[in-house]
């Protein structure tokens, strides 16, 4: 076997064994989110943090674990992965919006403010972005958390 083909198998191998770490990532994701809709939180919450083990930077799993700490009453806990999700999709409203819910409930709201305007400087828009822009400046509660 010459060197260009052994090169080109181990990149096969390669790409199908990625391949099948991201389906494995998958299949636990919704195992995870399937738990966690069903209220077996530490389940969940084992998934999660497996899959971060693996994957730090995996969005969902970063923000999924982020609202079940917030459920927990753990905001401590959960903000930082609330942020690290918005860090690695940040074209995500959905992880816009739990970022700066979770700014709020945890007492920042200027910083929810200051993150609020940057997020509109770079494209967030949209009714769900504008009614918690109203709450944010009247200093009424957010929303809870979206699940």
């Amino acid at each position: 076997m010459s060197n260009t083909t052994l090169a080109h198998s181990h990149s096969e191998s390669a790409l199908h064994a990625q391949q099948a770490y991201q389906q494995a990532v998958q299949q636990t994701l919704q195992l995870a989110v399937i738990h966690h809709e069903a209220g077996r939180m530490s389940e969940a919450e084992v998934l999660y943090r497996g899959i971060l083990i693996g994957e730090p930077e995996q969005p969902q799993a970063n923000h999924n674990l982020g609202i079940l700490l917030f459920q927990q009453q753990q905001p401590a806990a959960g903000l930082p992965h609330l942020e690290a999700a918005l860090t690695a999709k940040p074209e995500s409203e959905r992880y816009w919006l739990s970022y700066l819910d979770a700014l709020a409930l945890v007492g920042q709201t200027e910083l929810a403010l200051q993150m609020l305007a940057f997020g509109r400087e770079h494209g967030l828009e949209g009714n769900a972005v504008d009614a918690l822009a109203e709450a944010l400046v009247a200093g009424e509660q957010v929303a809870a958390l979206p699940g």
